[in-house]
């Protein structure tokens, strides 16, 4: 059976640090976002060079792109080969959720779990805060979260509907999160 999961949850919440220790100990391609966008447009695709014209406008990529470019992402051979892969970043709302379910249904797959790791807002800030990244202020990090929660939460309710969310409760030592997160793909 395969593995196609998506990770959910604030920034800072463990999303890329889950994703990760999954991607090792399942071995399925971990797929962020934020580095096929980065790959994208250093390569100078088509679509890699529209997003870059968005984002260095200080806009959104729209989603007719970032679909794209997760799609072009899902076609390559360490992909396809794979049982599986684990979205980090993707999908942020239930519109490029519908592009996901279509682009998989064409080759007969879904997505077979949703991980929501969820904490709270006091906690996250606490974790950002201490990782000690430039962008990483306490004025960027509220707008970050408030953003990331108004297109978390349709999305929770999106999977939820769909009956393959798992909530798993993020905070705690990132290994006793990990072991839960792990039991859940086992199971899958």
């Amino acid at each position: 059976m395969s593995k196609n999961i998506v990770m959910l949850g604030l920034p800072g919440v463990g999303k890329g640090t889950n994703a990760e220790v999954l991607s090792q100990d399942f071995n399925l391609p971990h797929i962020s976002t934020g580095d096929i966008f980065r790959a994208a447009m250093s390569n100078h695709t088509d679509l890699g060079d529209k997003a870059k014209s968005f984002i260095d406008a200080g806009n959104l990529v729209p989603d007719d792109v970032t679909n794209g470019i997760v799609n072009q992402r899902l076609n390559e051979a360490d992909v396809l080969s794979a049982s599986g892969f684990i979205l980090d970043g993707y999908p942020r709302n239930p519109e490029q959720a519908d592009s996901l379910e279509a682009f998989l249904e064409k080759r007969n797959q879904k997505v077979d779990a949703v991980i929501y790791l969820q904490a709270s807002q006091g906690l996250v800030t606490e974790r950002m805060l201490a990782r000690g990244r430039a962008d990483d202020l306490p004025e960027v990090i509220a707008h970050r979260i408030e953003v990331a929660k108004s297109e978390t939460m349709p999305l929770v309710e999106y999977y939820r509907r769909k009956d393959n969310l798992f909530v798993v409760e993020a905070a705690g030592e990132v290994k006793d999160v990990y072991a839960k997160v792990k039991e859940v793909i086992s199971n899958l």
